[in-house]
Order: C-alpha cells, then sequence, then structure tokens
C-alpha cells in the first residue's frame, strides 16, 4: 500500500516526535512554584483526557470544594450545574457530619446511629428524653461557604477549608431542634429539644386534652413572645439562642447545594441523578393541613418523635392526624433532610437574631445581631447591623434573595411557586416607622407559599400566636456573618 506525500510527511513528523521524546527523569527540572503550570489529567469515567492549572490540581486534592451554579438568565430554580469535586458532592453530607446528635449544655455532642436514633455511632443506647441531652440536627465539621456572581451566573461553593480568591462564610459546628421546634420544661421555663411525653413538656395549657386525639403532650411549645423565647432557650447557657437566622440559611443552601434546586417543596425523588447527586426535593411539607382551625384551634399537632425512624436519611414521613372517632384528618408528609424534620412549614418560627425596621416609603430594612454573644433586644435596634431593604407594601413570591451575610432576605417580587426562589414574601402591614419581627418558613395552612426562604415582616414585636414556635439553636463558638476574603496562594 503505497501513501501519499502528505500522509508520508505525518508519518515522519510522527517519527520525529517519537525519537525526540524524552523520559519524565530526562526533564529539567521545574520551578518550586505551582503558578502557570498545567498537567495532563485523565477521567476514569469518561475516559477522556484534559487538562488542569497545578495549582488547583494541588488545592482540589488537599482541600477540595464543590458546588452549584445558577444562571441568572433562567427563572428556574433548578441549578444549571455543578462544578469543583464530585466525590465531595456526592459525599457531602456525610463529610460535613450532618445528622443527628445529642448536645450538652457545654456544646459536647455525641453523634447517633445514623439508621436509629435510639442509638449512638458507637451502638450505645440513646435517650433522646432529655436525659442525656438536647435531641439536635447540625453538622460536625466546621465548614466554609462562598457565594459569588461571574457575570450572569451564581456560584454557591462549600469546602472544609478557605476557598481561595472567594470571601468566605466561616460555618462553625453547630445545631438545631431535630424536631424543626423545640420543648418548654414548664418547670424552669427552659427551651428544650427533647422527646419526652412527660405533662412538664406540654405543647400548650390545654390541661383538658391530655389523653385525647388533640392532646398537646409531646408537642412543640407555641404562643410565648419572641423575647421570651430567646430568655428560655439562653437559660441553657452562653451560645444558646431560639430560632437564627444563620442556622435556617445555612440550611437552605446546603440544601440547594446537595439537591441543585431552590425549590425545597419540589417532588421528593429517593433516586440520584446520572451523576449521582441527589434531585428533586421534599416535597410539601405540612402545609395543608384541613379546617386546623375546626381541629385544634391552630395549635401543633405532630408528636416530637415524628420522622426518628428515617434516622439521617432524606425523605417523608407519613404521620395520620386523627379525629376523635379514629379516622384520619390529615395523612402529615413530614419532610426530613438527613435528619432535619420540618426544615419549612407546620409552624412559624420566631427569630432571634434578626428583626426589620420599618421605613418611611413602607419597605423594610434587615436589622442582623453581628454575633450570637451579643446583646440586644427585639424591636431595639441597638446593637444590631444593618443589611438588605426589602421592597414596598405588599406581597408575591420571592424573585431575588439577598445571600449577603447569610441574609436568605427577599430583595425582589415577581416569582411565583415554580419560579426562582419558590417560596413567598409578606409585608402587608403598611407601618412607616417602628419595628417589625421577622416570621420564616410558613405554617400548615400555608400551602405552596411556603418554604425555607419565606418570610412575614407584619407582625409587632411583642406578637405572639399559637401557630408560631421555635427551634432551639446552638453553636460551639462565634459565628460572625461578615465573610472573610481567602487570598489565593
Amino acid at each position: 500500500m503505497a501513501f501519499t506525500s502528505d500522509q508520508e510527511t505525518k508519518i515522519l513528523a510522527m517519527l520525529s516526535a517519537f525519537e525526540g521524546g524524552q523520559q519524565v527523569d530526562d526533564l529539567p527540572l521545574a520551578t518550586d512554584t505551582v503558578q502557570d503550570k498545567k498537567i495532563e489529567v485523565f477521567d476514569d469515567i469518561t475516559g477522556a483526557s484534559g487538562r488542569m492549572d497545578l495549582r488547583q490540581a494541588v488545592r482540589m486534592s488537599s482541600a477540595p470544594s464543590c458546588g452549584r451554579v445558577w444562571n441568572l438568565g433562567n427563572s428556574t430554580p433548578k441549578a444549571q450545574g455543578w462544578f469543583g469535586s464530585l466525590e465531595l458532592l456526592r459525599n457531602l453530607p456525610e463529610t460535613l457530619g450532618l445528622g443527628c446528635y445529642l448536645v450538652k449544655n457545654d456544646h459536647s455532642r455525641r453523634k447517633l446511629d445514623p439508621t436509629n436514633h435510639y442509638r449512638f455511632a458507637n451502638g450505645e443506647t440513646a435517650k433522646l428524653d432529655g436525659s442525656m441531652g438536647h435531641y439536635q440536627w447540625g453538622w460536625g465539621k466546621k465548614f466554609y461557604l462562598a457565594i459569588y456572581r461571574i457575570g450572569n451566573l451564581l456560584y454557591k461553593e462549600v469546602s472544609l477549608a478557605p476557598i481561595p480568591g472567594q470571601y468566605n462564610y466561616v460555618i462553625p459546628v453547630a445545631s438545631m431542634s431535630a424536631h424543626g421546634f423545640a420543648a418548654l420544661d414548664r418547670t424552669t421555663g427552659t427551651l428544650a429539644s427533647y422527646v419526652n411525653d412527660d405533662v412538664n413538656y406540654r405543647g400548650g395549657d390545654s390541661t383538658d386534652w391530655d389523653g385525647t386525639y388533640r392532646t398537646l403532650i409531646g408537642r412543640a411549645a407555641t404562643n410565648k413572645n419572641t423575647e421570651y423565647w430567646r430568655t428560655a432557650a439562653r437559660k441553657n447557657g452562653s451560645g444558646w439562642l431560639c430560632c437564627t437566622m444563620r442556622h435556617t440559611s445555612v440550611v437552605k443552601i446546603l440544601f440547594e447545594i446537595i439537591f441543585g434546586t431552590q425549590d425545597m417543596q419540589a417532588g421528593y425523588n429517593a433516586n440520584k441523578d446520572a451523576d449521582g447527586l441527589f434531585q428533586g426535593g421534599l416535597g410539601s411539607g405540612v402545609t395543608n393541613m384541613p379546617d386546623w382551625n375546626g381541629y385544634n384551634g391552630y395549635r401543633p399537632f405532630l408528636p416530637t418523635s415524628v420522622g426518628v425512624e428515617l434516622g439521617d436519611s432524606c425523605g417523608v414521613s407519613t404521620y395520620n392526624v386523627l379525629k376523635a372517632d379514629g379516622s384520619t384528618h390529615y395523612a402529615a408528609p413530614v419532610p426530613v433532610f438527613f435528619g432535619l424534620k420540618n426544615p419549612f412549614g407546620y409552624l412559624w418560627r420566631q427569630m432571634d437574631d434578626e428583626f426589620v425596621r420599618c421605613n418611611a416609603d413602607t419597605s423594610v430594612t434587615h436589622l442582623v445581631a453581628p454575633s450570637i454573644y451579643g446583646t440586644w433586644t427585639i424591636g431595639n435596634e441597638t446593637g444590631m447591623t444593618a443589611y438588605s431593604t426589602s421592597p414596598t407594601k405588599g406581597e408575591g413570591y420571592i424573585k431575588t434573595l439577598s445571600y449577603d451575610n447569610l441574609e436568605n432576605f427577599p430583595t425582589q417580587t415577581g416569582g411565583s411557586a415554580s419560579t426562582y426562589h419558590c417560596d413567598y414574601f409578606w409585608n402587608n402591614s403598611n407601618a412607616t416607622s417602628g419595628f417589625r419581627l421577622c416570621l420564616r418558613g410558613c405554617h400548615a395552612s400555608n400551602g405552596a407559599l411556603s418554604g425555607p426562604a419565606a418570610l412575614n415582616v407584619g407582625s409587632a414585636v411583642s406578637d405572639a400566636h399559637v401557630s408560631w414556635g421555635s427551634p432551639l439553636c446552638e453553636a460551639e463558638e462565634d459565628w460572625p456573618v461578615v465573610p472573610v476574603y481567602a487570598p489565593v496562594a
């Protein structure tokens, strides 16, 4: 077979390249810097070769990061894709230690078995009744979040080490009530995360309901104003609070990174996607209780033990809310996020570290406590830091949300139940001065309006209601909300 002149030229070039090839040991020594150097990489899954900056390769091997990216030009709540370490993203819940713990007042904690919360990870028996600590959900490792925009793309990134070239939020080891809401020790007035059916932890004062289908024993505590919850939480010691913006924002952001969507109410899907990643959402949640007022006057109806059987997994735990005759009034689909029950819906959350100032144009400005150890009072701006400002009087589905300073705060409406953040914002007080509460997450009658970004800023700071409660929250060290820049090495 004869070659053409063009083919002969190519063959000679190949031979020349082969003869001029060098072994690795024959190459000159490189400088010690990794800047401006590239290496060849091989993808075991696709079989494709590619190039990578050496500096990036070194960082990804020693301190990998991962995340999701959203195209802000699209209205879909779904991420455009993932980036960084696929292995880390697949295993992020285990890497961060997401799941349930028993936490004592000194912030020492023991991990519960991920498949059975009635024993510890080492197999020893665990009690959730308060005798061994608070039944909490959280993470066992400090980590770092970076949220940044490049052009029309929004990146949400997480790592166990500071992310170079970005402003990092330092997230300390922390936890919140595993039920999503706390109980109240009615003898001491202490907020507690217990699964305990003693009358001392009755969720309300309706003693005549004890032993009936409407019992409040073993239910979340409600109907106290926010300052009461703040005081009750601090009776556990320093670093204990009622519900915080910090905890709820991290839950939302981690969900978005792990599941790849801003719609937590999307239908639950037990199957992973083609990349082995979580997809879908946690379902509608406990947000469609029929005739709640007629059933028990908008009071809590879920036992604090609900969902415990799912351990640290994700899914939906169905609890049948019964009528007097034993028939089912509502099959409540309790959402579970790696062991955290009710990350949205069921009861409104009263917030410890945030409230809003009402402005002359009827907008509100978000006020945030800069330290969990600071001294502040709900309704007094002293000691608070002002951040984002909301739209003026009105309501609607959230289109734009500020993640700055971990705010999780609406700055523009105009979305829907299936676009952008898929959650609702209410600013209906028409107040032009004074202060209002931040109420988060919605309650059991809010339906598709609900979600981890849902926010109502219409209530007076002294208000309380039987459908409002708060989880017990803690962190083992201070938790600033100002990000810190990590320089590129």
